[in-house]
């Protein structure tokens, strides 16, 4: 059984950056058993059957479809006393970092009830942001309690507390949720299909309700079909066009080489969570030459 609390939406500087938290996590599945097997060369039995299906030609588009479906007839290692907890958010700097700029070492979060232990951080091809986990236990009757989280800005020496009710929505264990959600994916994979000739499929990553009106930006043909290469940047906007918690990814686009990357579209885009915490393209505002 997998908690999941996704309308935190908790902004909180930390010096001159930003953190994000949007979703915490509560689950029974007992990581440390599953890890446990992984390191030990036991790979879980409905792992092997998909891999088996594969080799047999089942196309791999079905392969989420039969991973729900295993999952759901076989019986995961649970936990007794301690369920895992994590956070989920986005921090997000004012100016571009270096690849090796240490994110983690900027904030603390401790819970109560509850404890948090290890952190960890992703970077995609945005120049100024990290996806961030944190990771801690919980024991199971406290999860209908007030949930405390003190975040530590590690630089300044402050503290932010917040306390909230939570309100749980219930899933099954029949697929693995994404540890890093960035804001910035469903644009990458819409731009992916764009240039690739595919434009009625990117609608699959713009919000459901908008997607009958949305207009398709114009890319250059000179870059259609082409390897092309992505960067961009990440802001919290927070409010636009009548949705909350609103981020916009200003993306630049140019074909790939090995002498450099070379912007020759710039563009704006705005995403949102959706029901199930995922990230749907609202609007696209802008499309130029980055010159």
């Amino acid at each position: 059984m997998v908690y999941r609390y996704q309308n935190l939406n908790a902004s909180i500087p930390i010096g001159n950056a930003q953190l994000l938290i949007h979703e915490i996590r509560a689950s029974n599945l007992d990581e440390d058993k599953q890890t446990k097997r992984w390191l030990n060369d036991e790979i879980p039995w409905k792992y092997q059957l998909l891999a088996k299906a594969l080799e047999m030609g089942v196309p791999p588009s079905w392969q989420i479809p039969i991973l729900k479906a295993i999952s759901f007839y076989s019986r995961p290692p649970l936990a007794e006393d301690y369920w895992s907890l994590q956070i989920c958010g986005t921090f997000i700097y004012p100016q571009d970092i270096d690849a090796d700029e240490y994110t983690l070492s900027r904030f603390t979060i401790h819970t109560y009830p509850g404890i948090t232990g290890g952190k960890s951080s992703r970077r995609d091809a945005l120049h100024n942001a990290a996806m961030i986990s944190v990771q801690g236990k919980i024991e199971p009757q406290h999860l209908d309690k007030p949930l405390k989280l003190k975040v530590f800005d590690n630089e300044n020496y402050k503290s932010v507390l917040l306390i909230f009710t939570q309100e749980w929505q219930k899933e099954r264990h029949l697929q693995v949720l994404a540890d890093y959600n960035s804001p910035a994916a469903p644009m990458w994979s819409f731009l992916d299909l764009l240039y690739a000739n595919r434009p009625q499929q990117t609608l699959e990553y713009v919000l459901p309700q908008l997607r009958k009106d949305f207009p398709l930006p114009q890319p250059d043909p000179g870059l259609q079909g082409k390897n092309i290469q992505f960067e961009g940047r990440l802001a919290w906007v927070d409010l636009f066009d009548g949705y909350l918690n609103v981020y916009r990814v200003d993306a630049q686009v140019g074909e790939f080489s090995d002498n450099g990357f070379a912007p020759q579209e710039k563009l704006s885009f705005y995403t949102v969570r959706d029901r199930d915490g995922d990230y749907k393209i609202i609007k696209s505002i802008c499309w130029e030459s980055p010159n």
